[in-house]
């Protein structure tokens, strides 16, 4: 699937946590890799990572922004089927990815498509999420603050359109 690849120079180049948003414009059967074939619903899905290597969250994020090349994570082969809408993330030290993954699988609407989905190296059942509509960054930042009030700040940075990053408040 081809896609214009937005500039994620406006993303830090430090260590974080991140969730993709992506949208499936129609219903198809896709294999994912050693998880085997899998239906993929028409929706919005959201998946929970982090970029605690080299080039931090900018490196990772320019990955995702890319046109695809090879397939290397299980996130790879659904984004050939949905395209990548957006992206929440956090510059904060503290690795939150599984945090997150609780916050945003308790998100109205969620529900866990595909069993071990970028989850094959810990104990979460998954690390994606399918939604009807398009999951709500104030609700996912509102509840992850309160949860978390030592969290560092959560921006967004839409993928399709925009080029800036934004922070919102609450």
């Amino acid at each position: 699937m081809a896609m214009s690849c937005p500039d994620a120079d406006g993303i830090p180049a430090t260590p974080g946590t991140y969730a993709l948003l992506l949208f499936c414009s129609r219903s198809k059967q896709l294999r994912l890799g050693a998880l085997g074939a899998h239906p993929v619903s028409r929706g919005w899905y959201a998946y929970v990572g982090s970029a605690f290597g080299p080039g931090g969250l900018r490196a990772r994020c320019r990955r995702h922004l890319r046109p695809l090349r090879r397939h290397r994570w299980h996130i790879d082969y659904l984004r050939s089927a949905a395209a990548l809408q957006g992206i929440w993330f956090t510059t904060d030290s503290v690795p939150r990815e599984h945090r997150w993954v609780e916050i945003i699988g308790g998100l109205a609407g969620a529900s866990s498509p595909i069993r071990r989905f970028g989850s094959s190296d810990c104990t979460c059942p998954s690390h994606l999420f399918h939604f009807l509509s398009r999951p709500p960054f104030p609700i996912f930042r509102r509840q992850t603050l309160r949860r978390m009030p030592e969290h560092g700040p959560i921006m967004a940075f839409a993928a399709e359109a925009s080029r800036q990053v934004r922070r919102n408040a609450l």
